[in-house]
């Protein structure tokens, strides 16, 4: 293991499923995929269990969220399937949501943080800018911007640790993408070099990824919805005007695609994407 880039122990866990067609990504592929709301968790030798995302989280819960209008379009124009509860998919790694003290949310869409209730022995970390743009959108337009309010912890103002945007700082730009210095803002967690928190603006207000050394020595960087399918990054795919018009800050959405795209080709790094077909190579 490198002092200056330690590794850790990271898993890429199942959180449910939503269905959609692929032209969606593409524009053309008329083929029904899944979006795996995919979350992770991650061993610090430190800290223990951290939880990057909830997925949807359990069923019961998330029905519940969109049982009335407007939030029900949320459900009808999204068909979801949950996986259950977040604590039966840490099950076969050991793992008790009440034994977490970090949970780290990319950003507040419904798959990210719909079983964020499970974990009420954490602290929870966040952009300084994730939640309170979707908490003074109207209800209309917080269920256009995937959010759904019911689904936070009462509790969620106590436990939030929101990180101040002037604290994310790029760092190794000089270095260059091909030595695995990266093009965007980020913040050292725990000070310590082995969980860094990425800015990678457009999709969602304080959209963020984390960065990583993984035990096979790879740096990886889990980009969460800063991109949907590989195709984006390794073929230059542009999405096509019904889900571009989904990001919350179009410009800055295909800005981070376009470093994504320069980070792809100098290969020092790992691209996942929540959604992404490939990421599904890495859940168990």
């Amino acid at each position: 293991m490198n002092n200056d880039n330690p590794s850790i122990e990271a898993h890429y866990l199942n959180g449910g499923h939503c269905s959609q067609w692929l032209c969606a990504i593409d524009g053309r592929s008329f083929r029904r995929v899944r979006f795996h709301a995919v979350f992770l968790a991650i061993r610090h030798p430190r800290e223990g269990w951290i939880i990057c995302d909830t997925g949807y989280g359990a069923e019961a819960r998330f029905f519940e969220a969109t049982r009335r209008l407007p939030f029900l379009f949320y459900r009808m124009t999204t068909p979801v399937t949950p996986r259950g509860s977040v604590a039966s998919a840490l099950a076969p790694l050991g793992v008790h949501p009440s034994e977490v003290r970090h949970v780290i949310i990319t950003h507040f869409h419904a798959d990210h943080i719909g079983g964020l209730d499970e974990f009420s022995n954490a602290r929870v970390h966040c952009h300084e800018n994730a939640l309170a743009p979707l908490r003074a959108l109207n209800a209309f337009a917080q269920t256009r911007a995937a959010f759904l309010p019911a689904l936070l912890p009462e509790n969620i103002d106590v436990r939030l640790a929101a990180i101040a945007a002037e604290k994310f700082r790029v760092t190794g730009a000089d270095a260059g993408t091909d030595a695995g210095g990266l093009p965007f803002p980020s913040f050292d967690l725990f000070g310590d070099g082995m969980l860094r928190l990425v800015e990678l603006p457009g999709h969602a207000p304080g959209h963020i990824g984390l960065e990583y050394t993984g035990c096979d020595g790879v740096r990886a960087l889990y980009c969460a919805d800063a991109f949907w399918h590989s195709m984006q990054v390794n073929r230059g795919v542009d999405l096509p005007w019904p889900a571009t018009a989904l990001q919350w800050d179009i410009a800055a959405y295909r800005a981070t695609i376009t470093k994504l795209r320069a980070l792809a080709r100098a290969g020092a790094h790992r691209l996942l994407a929540c959604h992404d077909e490939e990421t599904q190579r890495h859940v168990g």
